[in-house]
């Protein structure tokens, strides 16, 4: 899998060093026409759920600790988010094998070195990118260590 986990706004603009590009936004920008889009693949279950986008950023009915707090609730109680960060949390000499065996949907080609995580946020330390790439380093520290 990727050595490198990178965040980016989905307004910046694509470079070739981004590597695999996945959108973890719950809805398309309706902005970018689907010929235009310009991730790889998309994966909503990283994303934060409406009601708790809504509580945060629209009505700013709770803090970013909270916000925070809720959120990794929701994905660990998410298997399909826990599958997500399994696989991209994966290291290189275990992931090819153990991905095509349980034919895995978030499968991703050994050859990317980065993976850039692609959201509507525009500054990364109030952004849910910042606590998935946070998760999935954590993961890939577990995973590791289990290793050891």
């Amino acid at each position: 899998m990727a050595n490198s986990i990178k965040i980016k706004s989905l307004k910046e603009q694509s470079e070739e060093s981004d590597g695999f590009r996945i959108l973890i936004a719950r809805y398309r920008p309706r902005y970018l026409p689907k010929y235009k889009e310009n991730w790889e693949q998309w994966c909503k279950d990283l994303a934060p759920s409406r009601c708790l986008w809504k509580d945060y950023l629209k009505d700013k009915k709770i803090d970013w600790a909270e916000y925070v707090r809720r959120f990794v609730l929701e994905i660990k109680n998410n298997p399909e988010a826990v599958e997500a960060l399994s696989t991209l949390a994966s290291t290189p000499d275990n992931d090819d094998e153990g991905c095509h065996q349980q034919h895995n949907k978030y499968c991703l080609s050994a050859k990317y070195e980065t993976v850039t995580l692609l959201c509507h946020c525009i500054d990364d330390k109030y952004c849910h990118g910042s606590l998935v790439k946070a998760m999935i380093e954590e993961l890939r520290e577990q995973v590791l260590a289990h290793k050891k």
